[in-house]
């Protein structure tokens, strides 16, 4: 519903108007928290309690809200929040004529900053300006005063002065590209399919059927999910009455990304029809065509859409839904080069390790959908053969499970043994150049027998029209893919569809089977839906779209398919990176992103808690890991290698690094076009010595990942009994040879998440040469800083780091030294001079590293073949040039030394480490969660609890809490705690889970969402199809069936959802009348009282303690009726807003005018003598920001007006006048404060000022300094910092220099 926005500049809040009520979001005052991130109250207000003075309307409209998002911020550490709101939309015809089943597309979406005013229009800044927020014209004067409040001279933002783009500018891009739809209003559910469980007609028909489509969405398609999240966690909180007007005002609003559109059908006679299409794209595997393809852990499949199409008629409207998705397997194309133009497939994980992720995929289609039908149209040649084979394997191995399974599970999961599960392969390719496109039209329906047995089988949906009930239900879909899931999948899913409408028509007898206007509809429906959902994926329209919508190939069509497919390469190689990185910001999984969340003290203190008693709920395993690295010399394998990969007197590893440099000779044309056929071969003869070990039977090891880079190249091998732990690989490459555009020289490395912690495996190839110290140094630094994983991971954000490389770092001596130095075997002199040493003494590179103690003699370079160093004609100098690296503070070196294999001109190196990995027992800790909670409930009931928490009372806290509570529930275990995890943006600690809503407590169990493993999903199926609609808790993934290679741990418990909350917070009791009155409700709307009926659901919060320990940063505090509020002896009132102040008047102030109430004077006296409160921010790890940096969150500035600080009567002698003593600030000035900058810029140190403090306390000042004095009192300590950020190129303000008599006074401040 079309909305007003305003802004008011100080304190600064957003309020979204609506007819009858207004959502405001606002920064809390310090007295309502210290915490030191971002921190957002939201309040929803009747009109009436709205004061619209000093608000600024923002230009043009909002119809609504998409959600808050927290962006990583280069101005400073911590994150910036941004509101996200929907500016303009526009209405497509409704899918079933005259009714409310209107879809609408996103036109423009808008981010306001919650935080600051940095990023703030133009327009709006100069409005702030004109307005009396707290300053006038002579607070104007002094510019730098004026920059910290948020003023621009010119009509520029304060970013558009720096020079900065908008952090959201990607997202904005994303969101208006014309693929987000909504339903209009919210008044269905456009996410979910039509069903028994979703029944749009039937709701529509009837206001009091069915739940509201923020409840019941299916969340695999609403794409702002993350970001309305905590906003729907607000609208539980709120009352029924609340709650209701709420939705009906339509604030938030639920978005798809996919397509939408809708035709009529006119039959010639008085009834309309209409032939509707929804697309739906999933975002649980989101991204750009060549960087997200095949299948994650989680069973999630990139562009995978549900596409549903809707014929309505006169008295029945038929829903009939398909789905397409990537290759369930772990695949990848190259990314970026002439690779994006060839059809270059590799499969990353061998068939052990993906078939469990493979399993879960299609558990769970069969749990949504009932029976899956799959069609693969991948060709039989080349790449595409080979995805053929392994898809037909892995299907063919989950259909055996299943039939093998238990009847007692069959029963259960109510499955047919058969018929459930097919797949068809079918050569598109080869059939239209065989018989065109009419060829595979008359397969569909005539040759495919099995294709035809399942469309006759699965049927569809029929509504019927005049009472809403569902009449018939499809029992199955066809899952259809090739390679890209775009062009044939588009015209196959058109063909299928067509067959089925064409058999539902003749059931009815209906006469729109022979329209031609139906089916030109239908074939125009699907070349847009196949267009747009091209334009997604891969940045430009559907191939084949001439035979989509004639049925013909044309020469034009032909001709439009090769401008495309150079398109898209293009746009691959330039675009898609930042398209990726918006879509990762956007779906908040960006490295570094926080999730914006609902702010509870309880749930906040019981994570506190729980942190303390790690021990109980977590357990550690001991992993040994193998890391070996060996420079080839371009020689292929032809010696065994057990004495490298097989260490005498050490454990049998369980994880083996394996690290090849210079895997193939360095030549022109390998260094263009990389063959991994020597990696293949090396990779060959690394699991044959494995086999042999064991006798030639199947060892216990599995190639599990690999990743080349020129020569450079990076195995993975690991024990088979760790795959199903194994969760998240990824690898990433990162050149560095001919200043990064040459792959001769660079990095590889593998992450993955092994139980609960993680790790990165990483070797590299630096620059050679004795004497290029400083090029290794560099190269090192972009091999760190341009590795990059998804979702913008780098390598220093995991656990455990391992680098096993050719650094190629030379002992600084004569040649004839070193070797001297070998011979005499005095290691430690020439450790001495060991560049890699001196860097890292230096600080220069591998800060916080460590490597074993290095008690072998150099390992570069040799003859081949001979022991005997370097005789060539170079007379290379011996060094240390293979070395192995770590980090970690759970890892234990047990073994660094090198191999005498002679292979090549290196000696390969190897360490042996013992590795603490964290294991996590999900629900022992869900039951410790529940224990606290219950235990502190218990101990001390309501108001208890919420003393203990910090809300009402100022010396306890969450952390106070967390150390009682620690005593509750469990027995402490004497296990030795987990040590601290490194400082990363990527640590799990930092990562916020969704907390207790206020007014009641739910599950602990939806603070960390329970594992699955495919060890044992089968058992999860549900009895009977489930229903298409999702809950807003996550969709469980079904178990798998076990098989004979994988340990199966029939222990594994797995929780299907969150439980749900039984207990509930009394309401606090109402607020007597005279506490009710109008004025008051303005004053805390805005800011300008002391109350706040926002935060009155919190009776008494006027405690600055209460930190958030999560990673939340968002405080929404649901605003009850003033009808059910009452403030009791036993509870203290809500926490004030910041007070509104203005400005002092520039006219005389008389005597009689300063005259101060006893409670004024009081509240003053006890601001001076309160302690100050620290405002410069801390990082997330509680560390002081780096230097340079500023805090995003500033308080705007606010020139007191008319608040005398002094005591009753205490005046300042001007000579003429008498003028109350200026307030003493609350906090401790920052140095980027107003004052500071006065002080610094007079010269008033503080032994000038400690001087006239003895010589004259009672300091004469005059009306303009006493007010430009008064101007740096409280509210004025952050705001500052936007003019000395060191980004902005605004030389320092020139301010008049302050009379000898200002001195006394300022030093009493």
């Amino acid at each position: 519903m079309p909305g007003a926005l305003y802004l008011r500049p100080s304190p600064r809040a957003f309020f979204l108007v609506a007819d009858s009520h207004a959502l405001v979001f606002r920064q809390p005052s310090s007295s309502e928290s210290k915490a030191s991130r971002g921190v957002v109250v939201a309040e929803f207000l009747p009109l009436e309690e709205v004061d619209y003075n000093d608000l600024i309307k923002v230009r043009g409209r909002a119809d609504g809200v998409l959600g808050v998002v927290s962006v990583p911020s280069e101005r400073s550490p911590i994150p910036e929040i941004f509101l996200l709101l929907l500016t303009h939309s526009t209405s497509l015809p409704p899918l079933i004529p005259c009714s409310s089943l209107q879809p609408s597309r996103i036109i423009s979406v808008e981010f306001h900053s919650l935080s600051s005013p940095f990023w703030d229009q133009p327009e709006l800044t100069n409005a702030a300006r004109s307005l009396d927020n707290g300053y006038d014209d002579e607070y104007d004067e002094v510019s730098a005063t004026y920059a910290a409040a948020g003023g621009n001279a010119t009509p520029m933002s304060a970013a558009q002065q720096a020079g900065l783009q908008h952090p959201c500018s990607g997202m904005k891009k994303y969101l208006e590209s014309g693929s987000f739809f909504f339903a209009q209003d919210c008044k269905w559910d456009i996410s979910s399919r039509l069903s028994s469980s979703s029944n749009w007609v039937k709701e529509q028909q009837s206001s009091s059927g069915g739940g509201h489509p923020l409840e019941d969405f299916d969340e695999r398609f609403v794409w702002n999910k993350s970001l309305l999240e905590p906003f729907l966690d607000f609208r539980k909180g709120l009352g029924e009455e609340m709650r209701q007007s709420l939705d009906e005002q339509a604030m938030l609003i639920p978005i798809i990304q996919g397509f939408c559109g809708s035709l009529p059908i006119h039959t010639g006679r008085s009834s309309i029809s209409a032939l509707g299409m929804i697309s739906r794209l999933s975002w649980k595997r989101a991204g750009a065509r060549f960087r997200t393809r095949g299948i994650d852990d989680d069973g999630q499949v990139a562009n995978f859409v549900e596409t549903e199409v809707l014929l309505a008629l006169q008295d029945v409207c038929m829903s009939y839904v398909q789905v397409r998705g990537s290759v369930p397997l772990f695949w990848q194309q190259p990314s970026a080069g002439l690779g994006t133009l060839q059809q270059r497939v590799e499969i990353t994980r061998p068939p052990q390790a993906t078939q469990p992720a493979f399993d879960k995929h299609f558990l769970e289609l069969l749990s949504e959908y009932n029976s899956i039908h799959a069609i693969n149209l991948l060709g039989q040649k080349d790449a595409e053969s080979m995805l053929s084979q392994a898809y037909s394997s892995h299907l063919a191995s989950l259909k055996s499970a299943l039939d093998k399974a238990p009847p007692e599970e069959k029963e259960r999961m109510n499955a047919a043994p058969r018929g459930a599960l097919e797949l068809s392969p079918y050569d598109f390719h080869s059939a239209v150049r065989l018989g065109g496109h009419d060829k595979v039209r008359y397969d569909l329906d005539k040759s495919l027998r099995e294709v035809v047995s399942s469309r006759e089988r699965f049927g569809w949906t029929v509504v019927d029209m005049d009472n809403g009930d569902v009449v018939e239900e499809q029992q199955g879909v066809f899952r259809t893919n090739c390679l890209d899931c775009l062009d044939r999948t588009n015209y196959v899913q058109d063909v299928l569809s067509t067959l089925t409408i064409t058999s539902f028509l003749s059931s009815v007898s209906s006469p729109l089977l022979s329209s031609p206007t139906l089916w030109s509809a239908h074939r125009e429906l699907w070349a847009d839906n196949g267009d747009r959902l091209s334009k997604i994926y891969a940045g430009t329209g559907a191939l084949n779209t001439s035979a989509t919508r004639s049925g013909k190939k044309t020469f034009a069509g032909l001709l439009s398919d090769a401008t495309k497919s150079v398109g898209r390469a293009y746009i691959n190689n330039f675009q898609d990176k930042g398209k990726q990185a918006a879509i990762d910001m956007l779906l908040g999984m960006m490295a570094g992103q926080r999730p914006v969340i609902l702010f509870d003290p309880i749930s906040e203190s019981v994570q506190a808690a729980l942190a303390t008693r790690a021990n109980e709920y977590s357990s550690n395993r001991k992993v040994t890991i193998f890391s070996g690295t060996w420079n080839l010399n371009g020689k292929a394998p032809n010696e065994a290698l057990d004495s490298w990969l097989f260490p005498p007197n050490t454990p049998e590893p369980d994880i083996y690094m394996i690290a090849f440099q210079e895997i193939v000779e360095l030549t022109a044309g390998q260094i263009l076009q990389t063959d991994p056929a020597k990696k293949r071969m090396w990779e060959k003869f690394i699991m044959d010595t494995f086999a042999m070990r064991k006798g030639g039977k199947d060892s216990d090891y599995m190639l599990f990942r690999g990743d080349q880079l020129v020569g450079t190249a990076l195995i993975i091998v690991v024990k088979k009994h760790l795959v199903p732990h194994i969760r998240n690989v990824e690898s990433a490459t990162k050149k560095t040879g001919l200043q990064g555009l040459s792959g001769n020289k660079g990095g590889v490395a593998i992450r993955l998440n092994l139980y609960d912690s993680t790790i990165c495996f990483v070797t590299c190839h630096l620059a050679a040469g004795h004497s290029n110290v400083g090029d290794r140094n560099a190269d090192w630094r972009t091999v760190v800083g341009g590795t990059r994983f998804l979702r913008g991971k780098v390598i220093e954000d995991h656990e455990i780091i391992i680098w096993a490389a050719d650094f190629n770092y030379r002992v600084s001596l004569s040649n004839l030294e070193v070797r001297d130095l070998v011979k005499a075997n005095d290691l430690d002199a020439l450790l001495g001079a060991d560049q890699l040493l001196k860097a890292m003494d230096a600080g220069e590179v591998f800060m916080g590293y460590n490597e074993g103690a290095i008690r072998f003699p150099p390992t570069y370079k040799y003859d081949n073949g001979t022991g005997n160093y370097d005789t060539s004609e170079k007379q290379r100098i011996p060094a240390w040039t293979d070395r192995v690296l770590f980090k970690g503070s759970s890892l234990r070196l047990q073994e660094y030394t090198r191999a005498e294999l002679m292979t090549s001109d290196h000696r390969p190196v190897y360490a042996v480490f013992e590795a603490t990995i964290r294991e996590i027992d999900r629900a022992k800790k869900e039951k410790i969660a529940k224990e606290l909670v219950h235990g502190l409930i218990k101990s001390g009931g309501e108001k208890k609890l919420a003393a203990k928490v910090g809300v009402e009372i100022g010396d306890g806290g969450a952390r106070d809490l967390a150390r009682g509570m620690a005593k509750v529930g469990l027995s402490s275990s004497k296990n030795q705690r987990y040590p601290r995890r490194p400082n990363s943006s990527a640590s799990t600690s930092e990562k916020g889970s969704p907390t207790l809503a206020a007014g009641r407590i739910r599950s602990i169990s939806t603070l960390q969402p329970p594992s699955t493993s495919a060890s044992s999903s089968l058992r999860a199926l549900a009895p009977s199809r489930s229903s298409s609609s999702l809950s807003l808790k996550a969709r469980p993934t079904p178990p798998l069936p076990p098989r004979p290679n994988l340990p199966f741990r029939p222990s594994q418990t797995f929780l299907h959802s969150p439980t749900k909350p039984t207990t509930r917070l009394q309401a606090p009791p109402s607020l007597p009348p005279a506490l009710r009155s109008r004025s008051t409700s303005h004053a805390s709307a805005n800011g300008t009282g002391s109350g706040s009926s926002a935060t009155s659901a919190y009776p008494g919060a006027t405690s600055p303690a209460v930190t958030p320990s999560s990673t939340g940063d968002f405080v929404i505090i649901p605003q009850p009726s003033t009808s059910d509020i009452n403030v009791s002896a036993g509870a203290r009132g809500a926490p004030p807003l910041p007070p509104r102040v203005t400005p002092a008047p520039s006219t005389k102030i008389s005597p009689s005018k300063s005259t101060i109430k006893i409670d004024s004077e009081q509240k003053a006296q006890a601001r001076r003598e309160a302690p100050p409160i620290p405002r410069k921010s801390l990082d997330i790890n509680g560390s002081p920001p780096k230097e340079g940096l500023m805090s995003p969150v500033t308080p705007d500035v606010l020139k007191p007006k008319n608040i005398l600080a002094g005591a009753a009567g205490a005046s300042v002698n001007t000579g003429t006048r008498t003028r109350p003593i200026p307030p003493k600030p609350l906090t401790k000035t920052s140095s980027g404060s107003v004052a500071a900058m006065v002080a610094s810029l007079n010269g008033n140190d503080k032994k000038t000022n400690d001087d006239t403090r003895t010589s004259n306390p009672q300091s004469t000042v005059t009306s303009a300094d006493a007010e430009q004095s008064a101007g740096s009192g409280p509210g004025m300590t952050d705001r500052a910092d936007v003019s000395t950020s060191p980004k902005s190129k605004k030389p320092a303000p020139m301010v008049p220099k302050k009379p000898a008599t200002l001195k006394g006074a300022g030093a009493e401040q």
